[in-house]
């Protein structure tokens, strides 16, 4: 089982990159039968001129995209990881939504595949980003969000605290919603590999949706 954790800060050695790394080495994700790996968009800049001027005859650029492509492909599962910038999404996200569409992939690479959304807040915020992803990001990725999700307040507070879900408290609390969450991804990830393939041909009969 491969699960995907996309770090969707375009900042350097951000807060959404830290907690990815942080998730990925929580228990529930090491088990001998689920591998991770994090996209980090910080590291791909160019993401954003996707959608720019002459970006088919950019070979750096065609060549970064298919990278992503493949891990997006490879995946059976995403963790977004999202900071909420001014109350909207990162745009390199929007960029990368818009990639995963039938046309630009060539494909659905996240179709019916499952997602958990973080929302990340240096202050109180965090919620946003999970009511814009959940409101259109699976329009045309035909990704499946599951009902949960979780957020993450004063997001530096929360990295300094040690891993306790099972203890009680404000940040174990977040901490339980994140193990329960990914403990539900993996099984939604196991009973949709079995089905996807018949699903995604349905998709892309109407890869647009309504």
């Amino acid at each position: 089982m491969k699960v995907l954790l996309i770090s969707a800060s375009q900042r350097p050695d951000s807060n959404s990159a830290s907690i990815s790394q942080l998730i990925q080495k929580i228990p529930v994700l090491n088990t001998d039968d689920v591998e991770t790996d994090i996209l980090d968009l910080s590291l791909l800049p160019e993401l954003l001129e996707h959608y720019g001027i002459l970006h088919n005859e950019n070979a750096a650029l065609l060549s970064k995209k298919q990278q992503v492509l493949d891990k997006l492909y490879q995946c059976d599962a995403v963790v977004f990881v999202v900071p909420e910038w001014g109350g909207m999404i990162p745009p390199a996200l929007v960029n990368l939504l818009l990639l995963t569409a039938n046309g630009s992939a060539g494909g659905l690479p996240l179709g019916h595949k499952p997602a958990f959304a973080i929302g990340i807040s240096a202050s109180g915020g965090g919620s946003n980003p999970i009511s814009l992803l959940k409101a259109y990001a699976a329009k045309n990725s035909h990704l499946v969000w599951l009902p949960l999700h979780a957020i993450v307040q004063n997001v530096d507070e929360f990295l300094s605290q040690s891993w306790q879900p099972e203890a009680e408290g404000r940040y174990a609390n977040v901490q339980s919603r994140i193990d329960v969450g990914l403990a539900s991804l993996l099984v939604y990830a196991k009973q949709l590999k079995e089905v996807r393939e018949q699903l995604v041909e349905l998709s892309i009969k109407h890869p647009f949706g309504q």
